[in-house]
């Protein structure tokens, strides 16, 4: 099976001399991966990824091509069979990669460079992994449109190999600072107005710290409730994306009972861009281990199912008569649109976190992938919404790592700066 992924153009209002200009290409193997890579000069070039069907399009804007109509001259390395280069004018350009069989892609852009890796589909978890440290560590203080997240050079003599556990107290104020009851209290969203919630052109970011108060979640291998650390993990989350210039605010800062309707009625009456909700997973085999981010629709895997069940609410007060039904819902059509961003955050999620992780504390976390399931806390957003499971608390190992601050500061990490690649769209990450 032939499978085209297309670069496509857009319209460009710029003149050519204002262009950036694509000089070369190269490819080269690196384990299951290829990378192709794209020499870019100058400012300007705009991109935007879409797929349909078996094509992924990456629209370009602001361009010059100075690259012959076969870049590789025959090179191609398997997934890949042909590459083409089509110069529109105007500032506008194609290029036409053609790979065999089910892909899997990680696009993005660093420095001088516009960068796409391939490779066939599950051959390399952490494909966009390599790109994505890349990014960060190259990008300018003013680059995109939100402040650059902090340089990750975090060295490995910051992260002990003894990990420190937080207490069950420290969970509930997890930010190690005085000032951490009054901070989460300032993030946790108010029932406001419109005009209570006029934040200039900041995006809006609620977090929700799943379950809480007679609800305690999952059982835990450890000593501590899924309640408990979702809540430590939500706040770290909000802080994060706060110093990358996101407002951010919590659905409870508190050990408090939230219904699955409220939660997202607190989103929505805050005009929020995302809503991203904060649990720990659980599995009756004890070696299951990993993240896994999902976004809203029907599925007909039994694990998925035998989860959803269990966040949907097995302590009552989360349904009521009169609610709408979860599956009138998904046939909607008008939750598609949401869908298919929520499924670009969740995947971008994915890569992030367990880059994130691996960079600053050199552990190796399982990507399990970005999954549709049927979350009642999903249902109610009126934007892109997602639902994370930070790890097993059913796996005793992992269970001691979630507990750890160090872990959670770099699981905060990993997901807001996915939630700022996804703002900015300066990467993408999915499959065909």
């Amino acid at each position: 099976m032939m499978i085209a992924l297309t670069i496509a153009a857009v319209a460009a209002r710029d003149t050519p001399a204002r262009a950036a200009t694509i000089t070369g290409a190269t490819i080269e193997r690196q384990g299951a991966a290829v990378e192709l890579q794209f020499a870019v000069h100058g400012r300007g070039l705009g991109w935007h990824l879409s797929a349909h069907g078996q094509q992924l399009w990456i629209d370009l804007a602001h361009v010059r091509m100075q690259i012959p109509a076969r870049p590789l001259g025959g090179r191609e390395l398997d997934p890949i069979t042909s590459v083409e280069s089509i110069d529109a004018g105007a500032g506008t350009a194609r290029i036409v990669v053609e790979v065999t069989g089910r892909t899997d892609y990680a696009i993005g852009r660093v420095a001088h460079r516009l960068i796409l890796r391939l490779a066939p589909a599950g051959a390399a978890p952490d494909l966009a992994a390599p790109l994505l440290m890349r990014m960060e560590h190259v990008r300018a203080p003013a680059a995109g449109f939100f402040p650059a997240g902090e340089a990750r050079n975090r060295a490995a003599a910051a992260y002990p190999n003894s990990l420190r556990r937080a207490s069950p107290a420290a969970m509930r104020a997890p930010l190690d600072s005085g000032q951490a009851a009054a901070d989460a209290a300032q993030a946790q969203t108010p029932p406001a107005s419109a005009a209570e919630t006029a934040r200039g052109t900041r995006p809006l970011v609620v977090i929700d710290a799943g379950h809480g108060g007679h609800d305690p979640g999952t059982e835990a291998a450890g000593d501590v409730a899924e309640k408990d650390l979702a809540l430590a993990i939500a706040i770290r989350v909000a802080r994060a994306l706060v110093a990358r210039g996101v407002d951010a605010r919590l659905t409870r800062a508190s050990d408090v009972f939230l219904t699955l309707a409220e939660r997202t009625q607190m989103a929505n009456r805050a005009g929020a861009d995302l809503f991203v909700s904060i649990h720990l997973n659980s599995s009756p085999d004890a070696a299951a281990s990993g993240i896994e981010t999902y976004y809203l629709n029907n599925t007909t895997d039994r694990a998925t199912i035998r989860l959803a069940r269990m966040e949907n609410g097995v302590s009552g007060g989360y349904g009521a008569e009169g609610e709408p039904n979860l599956n009138y819902i998904l046939t909607d059509m008008r939750q598609q649109y949401k869908a298919n961003e929520a499924a670009s955050l969740a995947r971008m999620i994915e890569a992030e976190t367990v880059a994130d992780i691996d960079a600053s504390m050199g552990l190796k976390v399982n990507e399990l992938g970005a999954m549709q399931g049927p979350f009642y806390v999903l249902v109610g957003a009126l934007m892109p919404a997602v639902l994370i499971e930070c790890g097993f608390l059913s796996n005793s190992g992992e269970a001691r790592l979630l507990e750890s601050v160090q872990y959670q500061q770099a699981l905060a990490d990993g997901v807001a700066r996915a939630v700022i690649h996804y703002f900015n769209g300066d990467a993408a990450v999915g499959n065909l």
